[in-house]
């Protein structure tokens, strides 16, 4: 599976890095791209089987780029983390089509757990 995470969060990469079995999945990281158009076109053109989006690197952009992507791919299974609380962001973002919605931190458990979910969901849609 083709795991694409856009994200600085050095916790949160680390976290999904110790959980992934290298065998099973490819995972990249990107985390030096400013500007909106270039994190979607980066996006679309490598093709991931799942998109893990932090919202403290994509803000104030966050809800634009995830629905632009959604456009384009709208069976991209996305997950989205954030360490913004607020219910305003959650009315914002679900209705995008996110499948998993998380406030940071997440364990190394819930991880571990979120990846097997992928792989089922992979499966049933093979």
């Amino acid at each position: 599976m083709k795991i694409l995470m856009l994200s600085k969060d050095e916790n949160l990469i680390k976290t999904m890095i110790g959980t992934l079995n290298p065998e099973e999945n490819s995972f990249s990281i990107v985390n030096d791209i400013e500007d909106p158009l270039d994190i979607m076109s980066t996006v679309c053109s490598s093709s991931p089987s799942v998109l893990i989006a932090d919202d403290d690197y994509l803000r104030p952009n966050t809800s634009r780029i995830l629905h632009s992507i959604k456009k384009v791919n709208p069976n991209l299974t996305t997950v989205f983390f954030t360490s913004d609380s607020t219910i305003e962001l959650g009315r914002e973002i679900l209705p995008i089509g996110i499948h998993f919605y998380s406030i940071k931190p997440i364990s190394e458990q819930e991880c571990k757990g979120l990846i097997q979910s992928f792989s089922k969901l992979k499966q049933r849609t093979n």
